[in-house]
């Protein structure tokens, strides 16, 4: 797996790679864990990229994640609370982020997990996790949080694709 949407904006800006290589190693930041990389794993729910079906894990594989960071937190938000972890999809806009592969403007999504020990966030395009603060000193501004209920009422058929999510149990190591 390349990253290749985190590694074209390292490369290309100067001010947001100074940022997450002090996040990096600072360790308010850090790669997917394994646990993380077993949830999503865990989702064998065909997703459909210009009509092609793929998994979850292959979006991130074949550097699909790019350009959809939307698509990619609402399947996250999704999959977590099929496994029973509380989230919310967080529509954000980073200056950092404007011009880049599906955000004209800045726009962003990532993803926010609350529970009562725990409580980070998970970037699907840039592929890590952080605190609330390291994400807010990325630039992430949030514009707003939608949790699982509004994703239904915003868009009624992720009710059925929710209930035919074909999610195999993982074991957590």
């Amino acid at each position: 797996m390349s990253r290749k949407f985190r590694a074209d904006l390292l490369n290309s800006n100067y001010k947001f790679k100074n940022i997450f290589n002090e996040l990096i190693e600072n360790n308010e930041i850090s790669e997917f864990p394994d646990e993380l990389w077993n949830i999503i794993i865990s989702d064998k729910t065909p997703i459909r990229v210009n009509q092609e079906p793929f998994a979850f894990k292959d979006l991130f594989h074949l550097d699909l994640n790019e350009g959809r960071c939307k698509v990619c937190a609402i399947e996250m938000v999704l999959l977590l609370d099929k496994l029973g972890f509380y989230s919310e999809a967080v529509e954000c806009i980073n200056e950092e982020l404007k011009g880049t592969t599906g955000s004209v403007y800045g726009g962003h999504w990532y993803v926010e997990v609350k529970s009562s020990m725990e409580h980070y966030c998970i970037d699907t395009s840039l592929v890590i996790i952080g605190s609330i603060d390291a994400f807010d000193k990325l630039g992430h501004k949030v514009v707003r949080k939608v949790d699982i209920d509004t994703l239904f009422k915003e868009d009624s058929s992720l009710i059925d694709y929710y209930d035919k999510m074909i999610v195999s149990k993982f074991r957590v190591q």
